[in-house]
């Protein structure tokens, strides 16, 4: 089992809130609509920074999100999939800077 950790940092164009929300609803529908990328994710985690960090400026980033595979070339099969570069990778930065990605 593989679980990529992606540590998101949000885009500095929009606020807290908004950035929540779209990963929420917008990016986590987008990722769940695309039936391809299924074959591909064995489970799919978000999570948020909470709010109290915010009051701390104690955030080294904005959310997480942990996606869970089989072995390392069905990440690489996800990360090459068409969908994904034509449709999940776009969406990504438009409310993110890049990704740090951590493969454990």
């Amino acid at each position: 089992m593989v679980k990529l950790i992606v540590c998101v940092k949000r885009n500095p164009d929009m606020d807290i809130e908004g950035f929540h929300q779209y990963c929420r609803t917008s990016h986590g529908e987008l990722i769940k609509s695309i039936p391809g990328l299924r074959k591909y994710v064995r489970k799919y985690i978000q999570s948020r920074t909470a709010p109290q960090a915010y009051e701390r400026n104690d955030t080294p980033c904005d959310g997480v999100a942990e996606l869970w595979f089989d072995y390392m070339a069905v990440v690489d099969g996800f990360l090459a999939d068409p969908d994904y570069v034509a449709k999940v990778r776009p969406d990504e930065l438009k409310f993110t800077t890049t990704p740090t990605w951590l493969g454990l």
